[in-house]
């Protein structure tokens, strides 16, 4: 545990030193903080639920040549990692945290807010204790928070087929690691909407009623396939699993629906709009295991938008005394999860 608070104490640190710099003079804090938690994460032994569950027999398999079904580009990752250290599994853990922090500390060094407040959300919201688990997924989500730096450019009317092609390029490495990151095609399309709040509530609701109707079709859908274990029950009820962060995700839909954005503010619409894609998917997360693990694509990203939100649209006033409230809720959170070993993160080992 003394590992993560004080990894996480120096971040934030660093990171409020980086926004009192210039955006070239904040490189070095932000070079630090990333090797800070690429060492954390990428040195991790036996950490994480999945570590020798997943990743480790996956490594194994493919060494030994029978690779077991899975996306082409985490396969071929794991194949770089055997060419260069063999038998050594490490390596795909050190790897994975490379290209994971180095995409969140691209995305924070870009985002047009508190660069200390995003690492609060991230370090301490879930997502970085998340990925210790869900490898390839919380990659596959760090991508598209890249691709969403270039739908921003895009609707800012910068280069705006080359950004558009970038965004859809990095999905398309994402799907390469996730197969889930598909439904990020979609998302994107609909990151472009401007409805009436009525049509957002219509949807919103009607998604809501119509559950059982989805459910059933995943279930025809799904019948056969390795990821029916996903409808059998074969997998934890998630009805039954409560969690904060999806429930905030839920909330800040709201939030950002009956806020008046500022005009041409590009960055309100996406994130309104990713939180209504994200807050059906929730809904139907509630009630199939499925749901649950496509929710995961969505509910991480509110180290994103909840500080873009503080930022930009709490008044003067009530600044400093939101910020604490949030702050407060972020680490609350965040010794929960260590409190109750959360995903298997403790004890932490280093694999040197």
């Amino acid at each position: 545990m003394f590992v993560y608070i004080t990894t996480v104490f120096c971040c934030i640190l660093l990171m409020y030193v980086a926004d009192k710099l210039n955006k070239r003079a904040r490189i070095l804090p932000f070079v630090i903080t990333f090797l800070i938690l690429f060492t954390i994460s990428g040195f991790r032994y036996g950490v994480g639920t999945d570590y020798f569950f997943t990743y480790v027999p996956t490594y194994k398999q493919i060494y030994n040549g029978t690779p077991p079904p899975m996306e082409p580009i985490f396969k071929w990752l794991n194949g770089l990692c055997i060419d260069f250290a063999g038998s050594w599994y490490q390596s795909i853990f050190i790897v994975t945290s490379f290209i994971f922090v180095g995409l969140i500390y691209i995305v924070i060094y870009n985002m047009p807010c508190s660069k200390a407040l995003l690492t609060v959300s991230f370090l301490c919201g879930g997502y970085f204790l998340f990925s210790f688990n869900v490898v390839r997924q919380t990659i596959a989500t760090a991508l598209f928070c890249c691709a969403l730096l270039f739908v921003e450019r895009n609707m800012e009317g910068k280069k705006r087929l080359q950004s558009l092609f970038v965004a859809f390029s990095l999905i398309a490495i994402a799907v390469g690691f996730h197969y889930s990151a598909l439904i990020y095609f979609v998302v994107i399309a609909l990151l472009y909407l401007k409805l009436d709040k009525k049509i957002y509530l219509f949807f919103f609701f009607a998604s809501a009623v119509l559950v059982p109707t989805f459910v059933a079709v995943i279930g025809i859908l799904l019948k056969g396939t390795k990821y029916g274990n996903y409808i059998s029950g074969y997998y934890a009820d998630p009805s039954k699993a409560f969690s904060l962060s999806s429930l905030l995700f839920v909330g800040f839909f709201f939030v950002y629906l009956f806020t008046d954005s500022k005009e041409d503010d590009h960055w309100f619409n996406i994130f309104r709009n990713l939180h209504f894609v994200g807050s059906i998917a929730i809904v139907i997360g509630f009630s199939i295991p499925l749901g649950q693990r496509v929710s995961a694509l969505f509910y991480v990203l509110n180290f994103l938008s909840i500080p873009y939100y503080l930022e930009y649209y709490i008044t003067e006033k009530n600044k400093i005394f939101v910020k604490i409230l949030y702050f407060s809720f972020c680490f609350f959170m965040f010794l929960h999860a260590l409190a109750v070993n959360g995903n298997g993160v403790l004890p932490y080992n280093f694999a040197i």
